[in-house]
């Protein structure tokens, strides 16, 4: 065994170090380390549940806790409770720290409380905070417009007799007085012209009625947008508007009256703004689509413009369908449109036609005794028997200023010169002053035309009308066969497929026509037709169409002036051809016109659409090559310009076009 050895001075060391580590026993030398200090306490956080608040019922409500705070640490949670008030309400999250909720719907003011409460990340809960909300109810905002109408008699406008009607379907804005453009809240006015709103409580507002009548895509079907304002292409205005002026607390809303001003005093004087020509307008456009969604109630009705102002001129009332809008005459001193209903819903019937049917109307000035080409005839016709349906009164009043007061037709004129009343129901047969006896009734006349289709409308018998088939079938005719007719439309193309949907009705839709001289209705290609009316020339009248063969021989149309030109009888003839399969043809037109300037042009038309035309300039002849043309049944308009075009090109009078198809 080995030893150690230590010297004796080391192994005195040692026995300290022993002793130190215990193992002699006794105290040590060194001093104890200090005891550990005791564990951190966590603060608990502190909840802010955000100020209180006062809301209208409707109104989106925020909550806010982020003010709540964690003096050593941070916000982990949240923890929303309703903790007091009726109703109670959903949050969008009870765990948020901001969350929403849509104020409720209250009779009277109403608060709700909530308590907040949130844990820091050391899982301290802090003590509730709470909130209160104020929900007030709405300020309800009712009442009644109503525009002014000048009352239409035989002789004109009766001033002296204003009349105050409720304005229909048109908006009613709630603004802020100081800024008009800040809307608060919006209403449409029911058949009585009354509304109701809602808007916050306690608001100074001011009410503006808008010439509008609008539903829009935010809706179910039916849907509409009828404006009515000063369509300058210059510079475009927004709806007319009228507002009394007045501002008052929302909550004194109810039963406030507007009443709109018509601007004339008793004796016709213009005196201030003529502010209720919009609304009357909108009015009777208002009857016009009451008419279509009886039998149509989900019907979706494209934009429709009501272009009225001081500055358009009299005379000059038109629908164009390029742009949806109606034109409608304003000077005071020839002719001012805004009362004269039947006028309005004529134009509107326009309208419908061109929306939901098909108009191959042509237009151009037309009147009382007119021989009219047949697409005009039946345009103008259907728009003055619409009238009458929609107003319920076949006497149909065009109104003019006094020194305007024509009550006889200027034959040739145009309906501006003729009288301002006539009645639609006129029926057999009669004769204006200065048209030949037993010759007013016409397949191309418009007075034939409406005495037709009201009669087909009205349940009244009398002389040779013992029909009743009221509107419904006459607007499934015009939304279905005649859209979708090969040929032109007119009163042959509507009548045969009225016939045809209505046979039990046929004979007495027979005796309708013989009283105004148009023979048993056999197609819509009037064929069969003998009745030529004076004082056109029976060869530039009938056939109303020419068969012409591709490849075959040229046919030869007359054409001319006899009754006027550009849209009367005899200014465009008509030719028929039937493709059976795709092929090129080359259309040639001649005019026997000698002036070296003479310049026969024509339109094609398949199937009732537009094809191509052709407008070459002089000299003859007018050729045009349709290049791989769909099979279908073909028309061609043709016409010498110096009769068919507007305004006429050179001499009118009577001329013979050749035509070949090749």
């Amino acid at each position: 065994m080995r030893h150690s050895i230590l010297p004796s001075g080391l192994a005195g060391i040692a026995a300290l170090m022993l002793a130190a580590c215990g193992g002699g026993g006794g105290s040590s030398p060194f001093p104890s380390p200090p005891p550990a200090p005791p564990p951190a306490t966590n603060a608990p956080p502190t909840a802010n549940a955000g100020s209180n608040q006062s809301v209208s019922a409707g109104a989106n409500v925020t909550l806010n806790g982020t003010a709540s705070s964690d003096s050593d640490g941070t916000i982990a949670s949240y923890a929303w409770t309703q903790s007091g008030g009726t109703p109670t309400v959903t949050l969008s999250s009870a765990a948020a720290s901001q969350p929403t909720f849509t104020a409720p719907s209250v009779a009277t003011a109403s608060t709700l409380t909530f308590s907040l409460t949130v844990t820091d990340n050391q899982g301290a809960t802090s003590a509730a905070s709470t909130v209160s909300v104020t929900v007030n109810p709405p300020g309800n905002v009712a009442g009644r417009v109503r525009f002014t109408r000048i009352p239409v008699t035989a002789s004109g406008l009766n001033y002296a007799a204003p009349a105050l009607q409720p304005s229909r379907g048109v908006l009613v804005r709630a603004v802020e007085p100081a800024t008009p453009t800040n809307v608060l809240g919006t209403a449409t006015t029911d058949a009585n012209g009354d509304f109701s709103m809602s808007v916050a409580a306690n608001t100074s507002i001011r009410l503006v009625v808008v010439a509008q009548m609008l539903r829009d895509a935010s809706q179910p079907l039916p849907r509409w947008d009828f404006k009515a304002l000063d369509d300058d292409p210059v510079n475009p205005a927004p709806p007319y508007t009228y507002t009394d002026g007045l501002n008052f607390n929302s909550n004194n809303g109810t039963g406030r009256a507007i009443d709109i001003p018509s601007g004339f005093d008793a004796g016709g004087n213009v005196t201030s703004t003529r502010a209720s020509a919009p609304f009357a307008i909108l009015d009777t456009v208002y009857q016009g689509m009451q008419l279509v969604l009886s039998v149509a109630p989900t019907t979706n009705f494209p934009a429709l413009t009501l272009d009225w102002a001081p500055n358009n001129p009299g005379g000059q009332t038109f629908f164009d369908s390029g742009s949806s809008t109606i034109v409608l005459s304003a000077d005071v001193t020839e002719d001012t449109d805004e009362f004269d209903q039947h006028v309005i819903a004529h134009e509107f019937g326009h309208y419908i036609e061109n929306s939901f049917s098909r108009a191959d109307n042509i237009g151009g000035a037309h009147g009382l005794g007119d021989k009219l080409d047949i697409r005009v005839a039946f345009g103008e016709g259907f728009g003055y028997a619409f009238s009458a349906i929609v107003l319920n009164d076949p006497v149909a009043r065009d109104t003019f200023t006094s020194s305007q007061q024509f009550q006889n037709c200027v034959p040739g004129s145009g309906a501006f010169l003729c009288s301002s009343t006539f009645n639609v129901e006129t029926n057999p047969s009669t004769s204006p002053p200065g048209t030949p006896s037993g010759n007013f009734g016409c397949w191309c006349s418009e007075s034939s035309v409406w005495s037709i289709l009201w009669d087909l409308y009205d349940n009244a018998a009398d002389a040779n009308d013992n029909v009743n088939l009221g509107f419904p079938p006459l607007w499934n005719v015009l939304i279905n066969e005649q859209k979708t007719t090969h040929a032109f439309t007119s009163i042959f193309s509507f009548i045969s497929a009225l016939k045809a949907a209505n046979p039990a009705s046929a004979t007495a839709i027979n005796t309708l026509l013989a009283a105004q001289n148009i023979d048993t209705v056999a197609d819509a290609y009037g064929t069969g037709e003998t009745h030529v009316p004076t004082p056109v020339a029976a060869a530039a009248a009938l056939p109303l169409y020419t068969n012409i063969t591709v490849g075959g021989s040229a046919v030869v149309l007359r054409n001319v002036n006899d009754a006027g030109t550009y849209n009367t009888l005899g200014n465009h003839r008509f030719l028929r051809f039937t493709l059976s399969s795709p092929r090129t043809i080359t259309i040639t037109a001649r005019s026997s016109n000698p002036d070296v300037n003479a310049d026969p042009d024509f339109l094609v038309y398949r199937n009732g659409a537009f094809v191509d035309d052709s407008f070459n300039a002089p000299p003859q002849p007018e050729v045009d090559t349709i290049n791989n043309a769909a099979a279908g049944d073909y028309l061609i308009d043709v016409y010498d310009c110096a009769n068919g075009c507007n305004p006429p090109e050179g001499t009118s009078g009577d001329y013979d076009i050749t035509v070949t198809v090749n």
